[in-house]
């Protein structure tokens, strides 16, 4: 169960391909426009009208709350396409996005499950909406909770009696879940000793994405730079247009990822070395990589790592500054502010971050963390063990 944005659905893909190697059959509930996508990697898709999908981006970026608000009427929309499902299934897996559809659903048909976190998980030592909405290190304050949440626990409330389940609306939104799957490394989890057996931390879930086009670098030895910004870019494409004209001041390649509604005119005018590409597999151009420039989206910075590729980080949104605050904390590139973003800033900080000798070792061992924490293999292994806590 996956809300139809690419940074939540992408990382399951290589998980749900892997289910169905083994033999599992998947279905999964998810918006038409990410329908082709899982089809592709081999679940059966059923779809629903996504309130998420209907609204701008901006809309969803400029205010966080309304973004929380909208997950919910996500999640409200999503248990209304339940008599679609084609059998009752075995074990739920739902995105940490749409978490009030899947506890209500596992709770009404008492159905293990697991939920997806492709972003940091929270725990009693850290709590990742803290760190998103109050710019803080996420730690937990003790302080009373701001005045909007009692009217969306009514909501989660009335919205669980619906489906029959009167379990406390406080419990069904904050309550450390029993299997939690964590598709980031524990080393780059903040507070990351803290989290106990319950969360498993596979790292990201790569697989083949023939829904991309590869790339090779063209041969002239040039070092390479990735720039994505992702939907961002279409809210502030003059945060892109700076980044991929600071990397066109440099004697290097530049592959800028574009998303839809975003033209490669909107970047200005630049030399041949900077290629604006749609569809192209980050993790392609990722393997030439010495320096990836991005909003911090996790998925990207996620690849990037992966890979040993250190991050030049340009901070948009609220979801974008835990993990910007996170990869200058560990050393694995920097984040500068977007109000003081320059061409030059950017040429300066890539040559920056491509020469330290330190940011160069402290990517290489989150690399080997990554590799070392089992991807979607493991990600597969723990919801099939989901599988022996079926009721009979």
């Amino acid at each position: 169960m996956c809300h139809p944005d690419h940074g939540h659905v992408i990382p399951t893909l290589a998980v749900v391909a892997e289910l169905t190697r083994r033999g599992g059959r998947v279905t999964y509930l998810t918006a038409e426009s990410t329908a082709a996508l899982v089809r592709e990697a081999g679940a059966a898709a059923v779809t629903y009208d996504s309130p998420y999908a209907r609204i701008g981006s901006r809309e969803r970026e400029d205010d966080p709350l309304r973004l929380l608000s909208l997950l919910l009427e996500e999640s409200e929309a999503m248990l209304g396409a339940l008599d679609r499902l084609p059998e009752r299934p075995d074990v739920i897996a739902y995105d940490i996005s749409v978490l009030h559809a899947g506890r209500i659903l596992a709770r009404r048909e008492r159905i293990p499950a697991a939920q997806l976190i492709p972003i940091f998980a929270s725990n009693a030592h850290y709590s990742v909406l803290t760190s998103m909405y109050e710019g803080e290190d996420g730690g937990r304050s003790g302080r009373e909770p701001p005045g909007w949440v009692d009217g969306m626990l009514d909501r989660i409330g009335a919205l669980a009696r619906r489906y029959g389940v009167r379990d406390d609306p406080a419990e069904l939104w904050w309550e450390v879940q029993d299997c939690n799957v964590v598709t980031l490394p524990r080393s780059f989890q903040f507070a990351g000793e803290t989290f106990d057996d319950r969360f498993a931390f596979v790292g990201p879930c790569l697989g083949e994405r023939r829904f991309l086009a590869e790339w090779e670098p063209p041969g002239d030895g040039l070092p390479v730079a990735l720039l994505s910004f992702g939907s961002v870019a279409t809210t502030r494409p003059e945060l892109l247009r700076a980044c991929a004209q600071g990397l066109a001041e440099l004697p290097w390649r530049t592959v800028v990822t574009l998303a839809d509604g975003l033209d490669p005119a909107d970047l200005g005018p630049l030399p041949p070395t900077v290629e604006p590409r749609r569809r192209v597999s980050h993790l392609s151009v990722l393997r030439h990589a010495s320096v990836a420039v991005t909003h911090g989206g996790m998925g990207t910075s996620m690849e990037a790592l992966s890979q040993g590729c250190p991050l030049v980080v340009v901070p948009t949104t609220a979801m974008d500054g835990p993990p910007a605050r996170r990869i200058g904390e560990l050393g694995l590139g920097v984040a500068l502010d977007p109000a003081r973003l320059t061409p030059a800033l950017v040429a300066e900080q890539v040559l920056a971050v491509a020469g330290d000798p330190a940011v160069r070792r402290a990517a290489d061992a989150m690399r080997a963390g990554i590799r070392a924490s089992g991807g979607a293999s493991r990600a597969a292994d723990v919801l099939e063990r989901l599988l022996e806590r079926k009721p009979v």
